[in-house]
């Protein structure tokens, strides 16, 4: 498994987007397909009436801030982040100018735009650093400003300028507009993002990340705290709606939500208006459906345009040569994540991208053979060591993780556990006759890590590891290794003591997708705070991790799971590279 803010950090862009099936390089024009959640179709709805492609430059996008006339919008030409300036188009001309806001942070991106429309909020990100600081930066001249000592995840402000609200971990902050007063308004289950004032300034709308169960929820608190609630219950997509803001004059609030592709099982993420001042269903209407994904919606003033990120994701599984210090592709032209070898090597099982389903081929690439469909999603792959199965974990729509296991040669996947509950991160024993894995159960204590001895059918939790998560059975099957709670620091079961001992106590960082040695000496883990992806490792014994590898620079793909890594058969090691397209497009409303 990836660290939990591996995950939130996929988040935290606000493009919480889901696969999709994207019809070439598109300007659309006509009408969207739109439907209620319900209610009778021939009432006056919310609807899209055009889609007009803005950008063409094929570089990633996450936040994107709307001014009438342009359009701000955090992009990553290269590994850094920066806020490009796009103009709007004008009738007399072709195309749309773009230029970068000048500042003297090297990565930043943008949170927000002043309601007088001259200033940006912006968080500069360092390294190694769980929240950001807030600064301004002038849309035209001036210098950027801190606000305060505040910092966080997130932010807005008000619409009348006075106030700004903004997330640190599961807790929403209230400030004065220069980061004096603030005062904690409410503490969620989850990880807080995206918080955003109506524009009366009553109400409080956020995201909230639950990271074990890998959803997200609308809720809402009142600007004095009071009645803080989840938004549209019992409603199917809610388990992964995010990231909405109102129209300026508050009649409603467009999020986005991902679904299901009807007849073809592909998942895609749209976006939909809900009534400013409802919590409910009753008047729910959605705005785009498919066959493109768009995502982090901004609205002009006057409630007849949106503009929205619209992406095609595709992810490119890369090995490091360290000879010619390049990185080669491992399965070219395959659209894929998570890759792993057959213990002889000759075969390979890969999740594919965006659809989520499991594969398996040849290690070139050829015999491959599809094992899962739609709409269950796919992660983390492990061959038994006889090479005959394959151990995977697979999730419903609005369901929790669920361990799976399938023949290599096809055929139904079969549950591993008839619990509720979680379970992650599937690791097999030596001899193939236990499968170890991650197990969150909230009414029995939450994480825990566990063996299924497959002769006995008999479960057992191994002591001491409550609130431990991502183990890794090592090659001879004496230590498991699993991170902490905060993702910082690896702890080390040893079968032979029965005992927990602290394993590495400083990183860098957090610790990403941990990897055993052939030799049971050593773990590796991808080092997420390095300015260049690098591998680093700390061995059994000692408590200091030590640089392994340095792989250069490569824009590595967000993946549901955070950025994955792994080792291909030669023991070289994989990454995943970004080939996906993200664009600017314009949206016409009307909005009755």
């Amino acid at each position: 498994m990836s660290t939990a803010s591996g995950r939130v950090l996929a988040l935290k862009g606000t493009l919480f987007f889901g696969a999709l099936t994207l019809i070439g390089t598109i300007a659309v024009t006509g009408v969207m397909p739109v439907s209620r959640a319900r209610g009778a179709a021939s009432v006056a709805e919310p609807r899209v009436t055009s889609i007009t492609q803005i950008t063409r430059d094929g570089f990633r996008k996450t936040n994107l801030l709307a001014d009438d006339s342009q359009l701000f919008v955090t992009e990553l030409p290269g590994a850094q982040r920066v806020i490009a300036r796009v103009s709007l188009p004008d009738p007399s001309r072709a195309g749309s100018d773009r230029s970068v806001v000048a500042s003297p942070f090297s990565n930043l991106q943008a949170l927000d735009l002043s309601p007088d429309h001259t200033k940006l909020l912006v968080a500069p990100i360092q390294s190694g650093s769980k929240d950001d600081e807030f600064w301004t930066l002038p849309v035209a001249k001036g210098s950027p400003e801190r606000i305060g000592d505040l910092s966080g995840r997130d932010a807005a402000w008000s619409a009348d300028g006075q106030h700004l609200v903004f997330s640190k971990g599961s807790v929403i902050y209230l400030a004065g507009a220069n980061g004096t007063q603030a005062r904690e308004l409410y503490t969620a289950s989850g990880s807080v993002f995206a918080p955003r004032f109506s524009p009366d300034g009553k109400i409080i709308r956020f995201t909230v990340s639950d990271v074990a169960q890998n959803t997200t929820q609308l809720w809402e608190v009142r600007q004095d705290g009071s009645n803080p609630h989840a938004l549209l219950a019992n409603w199917p997509h809610a388990s992964t709606a995010c990231c909405g803001s109102w129209t300026a004059d508050g009649r409603y609030y467009v999020f986005q939500a991902s679904q299901t592709v009807p007849h073809t099982l592909t998942l895609f993420t749209s976006l939909w208006a809900l009534p400013g001042s409802d919590s409910s269903t009753s008047g729910l209407v959605q705005l785009t459906n498919g066959p493109m994904s768009f995502g982090n919606a901004s609205l002009a003033r006057d409630n007849k345009r949106m503009w929205a990120i619209g992406v095609q994701p595709v992810a490119e599984v890369v090995k490091y040569e360290t000879g010619s210090k390049k990185f080669v592709p491992v399965l070219p032209g395959v659209s894929a994540t998570d890759l792993a070898f057959s213990p002889d090597g000759k075969w390979v099982t890969y999740v594919s991208v965006p659809e989520a389903t499991l594969w398996r081929s040849r290690a070139n690439g050829s015999d491959r053979l599809q094992l899962t469909s739609a709409p269950g999603r796919v992660a983390l792959p492990v061959w038994s060591p006889d090479g005959k199965q394959i151990a995977f974990v697979s999730m419903q729509p609005g369901e929790s993780w669920k361990l799976f296991l399938i023949p290599a040669g096809g055929g139904s996947p079969q549950a591993v556990v008839a619990e509720n509950g979680s379970q992650m991160d599937a690791n097999w024993s030596a001899d193939g006759s236990r499968l170890m894995f991650g197990d969150l159960r909230n009414d029995v204590g939450g994480l825990n890590i566990r063996l299924l001895d497959f002769k006995t059918h008999q479960l057992e939790t191994i002591p001491g590891s409550q609130g431990l998560f991502s183990p890794r059975w090592s090659p001879d099957g004496r230590y498991v290794a699993a991170l902490s709670p905060d993702n910082t620091s690896l702890k080390l079961f040893d079968f032979q003591t029965q005992k927990w001992t602290n394993w590495l106590v400083e990183t860098a960082g957090t610790v990403s997708y941990p990897t055993w040695s052939p030799d049971s000496q050593y773990i590796y883990f991808d080092d997420l705070v390095s300015g260049e992806e690098s591998i680093r490792r700390v061995k059994v014994g000692e408590s200091q991790a030590e640089l392994a590898c340095v792989l250069g620079a490569v824009d590595r793909f967000p993946g549901g799971l955070g950025t994955w890594i792994g080792r291909a058969a030669d023991g070289s090691w994989m990454l995943v590279r970004d080939r996906s397209t993200q664009e600017v497009y314009q949206l016409s409303l009307e909005l009755p």
